[in-house]
């Protein structure tokens, strides 16, 4: 008896509850390939800038990506694989600059998502916030942010130039509707 109410609250609840969006699974390996295809072409390109010492570190972190997932640019390519970031056509050097920051051991791993163009892009970590400085004639938390001299690896998103401040964490993106999921370069 139990049992079968039990079934009827289940039946409820899931009538009353939204339904998830169904995903095509072969779209989706469709948009996957497609995007490792750019991801490929981009680090191509922005190989033929870098010297032989640089193609060498960049080739040793993809080996750790194609073997088990890990290394410098792990963060970054699970969360575009995963859908929580996009990767937009980028200029060869701009390549080069974000293949060469996500290398810094000091990267976050808290990271964030352009609003603009969907491109992760790494930011230092804080050593500690006893090392940040006020930037001169700021109060904190008084007037529009920056307060303080955080440190940078851009200054503005290398994608499209948005504002650092114009972002969202990574890990809260599927919440945001942005524009930038419905174009390419976005797995979904």
């Amino acid at each position: 008896m139990r049992h079968r109410q039990w079934r009827k609250g289940l039946a409820k609840l899931d009538v009353l509850l939204p339904q998830a969006p169904t995903v095509d699974v072969q779209e989706r390996q469709k948009r996957r390939r497609q995007v490792m295809r750019r991801l490929v072409r981009l680090c191509g390109q922005a190989c033929e800038l870098m010297t032989e010492e640089e193609q060498i570190k960049v080739a040793e972190a993809f080996r750790q990506w194609s073997e088990d997932e890990q290394g410098p640019y792990a963060c970054w390519f699970r969360a575009l694989f995963r859908g929580d970031c996009r990767l937009p056509e980028l200029a060869p050097v701009t390549m080069k600059q974000l293949l060469a920051a996500w290398l810094s051991p000091d990267c976050d791993n808290l990271t964030r998502v352009c609003r603009g163009c969907g491109l992760l892009y790494p930011r230092p970590r804080l050593s500690s916030l006893r090392d940040l400085k006020l930037l001169p004639g700021k109060v904190p938390l008084v007037g529009p942010p920056p307060w303080y001299d955080f440190p940078v690896f851009f200054s503005s998103c290398p994608g499209c130039g948005a504002s650092t401040l114009d972002i969202d964490w990574s890990h809260l993106v599927y919440q945001a509707d942005r524009p930038w999921k419905a174009l390419d370069g976005y797995v979904g």
